[in-house]
């Protein structure tokens, strides 16, 4: 990105080369982030909790709520897969075979030495996502030694002080649970719900680790209504509060604007792997593979000064 915007002006010094690509890259990751990545995670659930944007607002208060950091966003280690595939540039196996989530994690030189990171993006492309209501082994038995991930999330929601999974579904806009049926609309596998009964006397003693993560997805979405009614807001917040948000008029100019607005996590795929010549339309659904001359790109000479 800097060698291109340089190609365009010359005249441009290090240091401003430098905070108009951190601008551009910013932007795209907030344009993919609430185009692609949210709608997928809450489903329904985004028209209500983040909706449209419509400016800067300078009364919000972007900084993280404790039940965000502590627990609510946390739900992604429950997609964390057992195994993951690697593939070649036709899409099939190569000699090297998958490798575990254990294998690859701290072990950058199985990326170096192992094929590089093309064979591992291509394997994401085509593997399904994992739903996130379950751990898996990987991070409950075999990263951390004598504990696991999901240990780690509840004592740190505890250590943060937070109110229990109940008090959150009465702040979302969900029925009081007294009972461990009373909570059947949203964990409906009634296995579970013995299974909290065991662990905890009653509803109102279950971590909002658990209870969040262990309710059926919203309509279309991945978490359930809790993680959704915390997750959603948190982002709008994030979004209004800022100031630097790349739609926030005077950013950006309009023609660049268009131009950001073509940023996909697809094309991100095809210009930052080594050699990825194909990906989805839509990165976060498994389809049809395009080529990467396919798939827009944005035209930087509307930084040309």
């Amino acid at each position: 990105l800097v060698s291109k915007l340089q190609k365009l002006n010359p005249h441009w010094s290090g240091d401003r080369l430098f905070m108009e690509a951190r601008k551009i890259v910013g932007a795209e990751v907030q344009a993919v982030t609430y185009r692609e990545f949210l709608p997928k995670i809450l489903g329904n659930a985004f028209a209500t909790t983040i909706g449209q944007y419509r400016g800067y607002n300078v009364s919000v208060d972007p900084s993280l709520v404790n039940e965000f950091n502590s627990a609510a966003f946390r739900f992604g280690h429950g997609m964390i897969q057992e195994i993951y595939l690697r593939l070649n540039q036709h899409f099939h196996n190569t000699s090297l075979g998958s490798f575990s989530f254990v294998e690859g994690t701290q072990h950058t030189d199985r990326l170096i030495f192992g094929g590089g990171i093309d064979p591992i993006l291509r394997g994401m492309m085509m593997l399904p996502v994992k739903r996130p209501q379950r751990l898996t082994k990987s991070v409950t038995e075999n990263m951390f030694g004598n504990t696991d991930l999901g240990t780690i999330n509840i004592q740190r929601g505890r250590d943060h002080g937070l109110p229990s999974y109940t008090r959150f579904r009465e702040f979302c806009g969900l029925s009081h649970a007294t009972t461990f049926d009373d909570l059947s609309r949203e964990i409906m596998n009634p296995e579970i719900r013995v299974k909290l009964k065991k662990l905890y006397d009653t509803p109102d003693k279950i971590d909002l680790f658990v209870g969040g993560l262990l309710e059926d997805p919203v309509q279309r979405g991945f978490v359930g209504p809790t993680f959704a009614c915390i997750i959603g807001p948190q982002f709008q917040r994030l979004r209004d509060g800022d100031r630097f948000y790349y739609e926030n008029p005077g950013i950006f100019t309009r023609a660049q604007l268009i131009e950001i607005r073509k940023s996909s996590f697809s094309r991100l795929l095809c210009d930052n792997g080594d050699n990825i010549s194909k990906a989805p339309r839509e990165a976060f659904r498994i389809g049809q593979m395009m080529s990467c001359a396919q798939i827009p790109e944005m035209d930087l000479t509307k930084w040309k000064e």
